[in-house]
């Protein structure tokens, strides 16, 4: 199991040390992320990381954001009913 859910640790987009939203969605997907994270995989972040690196591979030119929608998604389609 990966360590807990740490900000610290991911390498999300910041600006002047903040993380950096261009539109208040992506804030949404981003917490909303954590959530399910935190949830219902205990904190454990690889299985998210997982679904990031498949939605990036799938389609390279895909906004950031975006793709950490689609590993979203994909991600809580594995969660049982």
């Amino acid at each position: 199991m990966s360590t807990p859910l740490s900000l610290l640790d991911l390498d999300l987009p910041r600006r002047n040390g903040e993380l950096a939203f261009d539109a208040p969605w992506q804030g949404t997907v981003f917490a909303l992320a954590a959530a399910v994270v935190e949830h219902a995989f205990g904190g454990d972040r690889e299985p998210f990381r997982q679904q990031l690196i498949a939605a990036i591979a799938a389609e390279p030119r895909r906004p950031y954001w975006e793709s950490w929608t689609a590993a979203l998604e994909a991600l809580v389609q594995t969660l049982p009913a």
